[in-house]
């Protein structure tokens, strides 16, 4: 056989022709490799909104999604999941637990929280370096301090910021009315 009889034949063989038993066990492997349902998003969104669905849970999905699910429930209720992310307990008691302790008939905003940048440039675009640096002379703050603090501790230490600039802006017009009056 030459080069293109081969091609002919497999081109056939992947059609589900010339041997059936070959082509018919590639069909299924294709068909077992499709894309799975996504149990865990699944799980997350039924913990809040089908307790059905939680109770028909398997072992085995249970143990699989776990360790995510804490890390989502640890968005809003940090203690509750520390005290089961241990691989001791049982996955799919303490998936049912959490049924019972989360359902509220709906999915609540801080499940499926993103940030985008364009949300962390406008919290920054709102001070200026102006307001920084009389920051850090008014609180007797090093710059190095202060770059070190926004490394850890970004949010906090913006949002003092826009505390210190926010109040400084109130006492200049407190003291501009007073002087206005007298």
């Amino acid at each position: 056989m030459n080069s293109v009889d081969t091609k002919q034949i497999v081109e056939v063989d992947l059609l589900g022709g010339l041997f059936g038993q070959e082509s018919s066990s590639l069909q299924n492997e294709c068909e077992s490799k499709e894309k799975k349902p996504n149990m865990l998003f699944d799980i997350i969104k039924s913990l809040f909104t089908n307790k059905g669905y939680v109770a028909n849970i398997t072992e085995q999905q249970a143990n699989q999604n776990i360790f995510m699910i804490l890390r989502r429930v640890a968005i809003n209720h940090p203690l509750q999941a520390n005290m089961f992310n241990n691989g001791k307990v049982n996955a799919l008691d303490v998936i049912k637990f959490l049924s019972d302790y989360l359902y509220c008939g709906r999915v609540p905003g801080w499940v499926y929280t993103s940030t985008s940048e364009s949300t962390k440039k406008k919290k920054s675009n709102d001070i200026t370096k102006n307001d920084i640096k009389e920051y850090l002379e008014f609180y007797d703050i090093n710059r190095k301090d202060f770059e070190f603090a926004m490394k850890i501790y970004s949010d906090e230490s913006l949002e003092e910021v826009k505390e210190y600039r926010d109040y400084m802006k109130k006492l200049k017009s407190k003291n501009e009315q007073e002087k206005s009056n007298n």
